[in-house]
């Protein structure tokens, strides 16, 4: 019987610590990690992971004030105007076969919600060649959307 009760008072102090240790409104929780990693910065992270090498001449002019602008994205408008110009610099190669840039860019045209711009740039990611991503892409890509998917 004595096993019994120390083993339920050990049980109640474990599970009492890890509750102290929970947030308390996981709302808020989500939010903090979505401003930590906000649509901004999930895409010049996304653009950060894109070799060199893919992008046209003219990227090497513009790359500053355009990681600049995108750093600063707080909605689905100049998010999606962002991925639309950032298409803009990619050499062609660096899609799949099969990926329709135009109609990508005729949908970033039409984005006003956050849900419909992150969309965009999953299938962004989703239309690149894996040889255009930096080699440490794999194994950032599966935190990066989990991250996109909490943007709303």
């Amino acid at each position: 019987m004595k096993k019994y009760f120390l083993f339920a008072v050990g049980a109640l102090f474990i599970g009492t610590s890890l509750h102290a240790q929970l947030p308390a409104d996981l709302k808020t929780a989500t939010q903090d990690v979505t401003s930590m990693a906000g649509p901004g910065k999930l895409l010049t992270q996304f653009t950060d992971a894109i070799k060199p090498t893919a992008f046209l001449g003219n990227w090497a002019g513009e790359k500053g004030g355009w990681l600049a602008k995108a750093g600063k994205i707080s909605s689905a408008v100049s998010m999606a105007q962002s991925i639309s110009s950032l298409v803009g610099f990619l050499k062609p190669g660096a899609f799949k076969s099969g990926f329709n840039v135009q109609s990508l860019l005729q949908t970033a045209a039409t984005a006003t919600t956050m849900s419909s711009a992150t969309g965009l740039l999953k299938s962004l990611e989703g239309g690149l060649k894996p040889e255009t991503f930096s080699d440490g892409w794999a194994k950032q890509k599966s935190g990066w959307l989990g991250a996109l998917n909490l943007v709303k």
